[in-house]
C-alpha cells in the first residue's frame, strides 16, 4: 500500500508549554511522540504551532501506509495514549490522512522550510484534474518566488466535512524562507496571473501557515 501522512490539529490548553521538556504538558507531549515513534509502520513526524493561532498545534506523522495508523488506533496502547494526550489538548481533535506526492513530504515540511503554508481546498468530490492545475502554479511559484523551498500535496483518504457537508479535500503543504516570503509573491503579477488555478473549482479554500519542527 502507499504511504500515507496522518495530519492531525488540535487546540492546546491554554498555558501548555509543550516546547519545555520539564513541563508537565512537555512531558505529556513527549510521552505522546515517544509512543508514537516506537509503533510499527513509523517513518517520521513534524510538528509546531500555527503561526496565525499560536494556541493550535498541528502534527503530521508519515506511516508505511494508512493500515499502520489504523493498526496502532486498534491496539491496547492507543486508548491509554490517546487519554493521556487529551489532558493538554482544549477542543475537539481534527484528524485524517493523506498521500503526498512526492512522499514523504520532508522538504516542504521539515527542518529544510522554516514555515510551511498548509493549503486545504475542499469539493463535493475528487476533481482529477485539480493536481495538475497545482502542479502547473507549483511550476510558476519555483520560478518567480523569493523563499520558496519545497512543495509535496494530495487527495485526503476520508471524506471531510466542509460548511455542513461531506466531500473530498486536496492538501497541499508549500516551504518558504519566512511568511513574509510567501505574502510578498502574492503581491506579484505571477500570483495574481496564475491564482486562477486554484480558484474556481473548490468549495472553498484554507490557509494557514505552521513552523514545523521535525522528529
Amino acid at each position: 500500500m502507499a504511504p500515507a501522512t496522518e495530519l492531525a490539529t488540535f487546540p492546546i490548553a491554554s498555558g501548555a508549554a509543550v516546547e519545555d521538556p520539564n513541563s508537565s504538558a512537555g512531558k505529556v507531549w513527549q510521552s505522546t511522540l515517544d509512543t508514537v515513534s516506537q509503533q510499527d509502520g513509523f517513518q517520521r513526524l513534524y510538528w509546531g504551532r500555527e503561526v496565525e493561532n499560536q494556541s493550535v498545534i498541528q502534527l503530521f506523522i508519515d506511516w508505511d501506509s494508512f493500515d499502520a495508523h489504523k493498526n496502532f488506533m486498534a491496539s491496547p496502547t492507543y486508548g491509554p495514549f490517546a487519554k493521556h494526550l487529551m489532558t493538554i489538548v482544549d477542543g475537539p481533535l481534527s484528524m485524517y490522512h493523506a498521500n503526498f506526492t512526492p512522499h514523504p513530504p520532508t522538504a516542504a515540511v521539515g527542518t529544510a522550510s522554516p514555515v510551511t503554508e498548509v493549503l486545504t481546498c475542499y469539493f463535493e468530490k475528487e476533481d482529477d484534474g485539480f493536481e495538475s492545475k497545482v502542479h502547473q502554479l507549483i511550476k510558476v511559484i519555483s520560478e518567480n518566488a523569493e523563499g520558496f523551498k519545497a512543495a509535496s500535496g494530495g487527495w485526503v483518504i476520508e471524506d471531510v466535512e466542509y460548511e455542513g457537508k461531506k466531500g473530498k479535500a486536496y492538501v497541499g503543504v508549500l516551504g518558504w524562507e519566512s511568511v513574509e516570503a510567501h505574502m510578498s509573491f502574492r503581491e506579484t503579477q505571477a500570483f495574481k496571473d496564475n491564482i486562477h488555478l486554484l480558484r474556481g473549482d473548490p468549495l472553498g479554500l484554507e490557509v494557514h501557515h505552521t513552523k514545523f519542527a521535525e522528529n
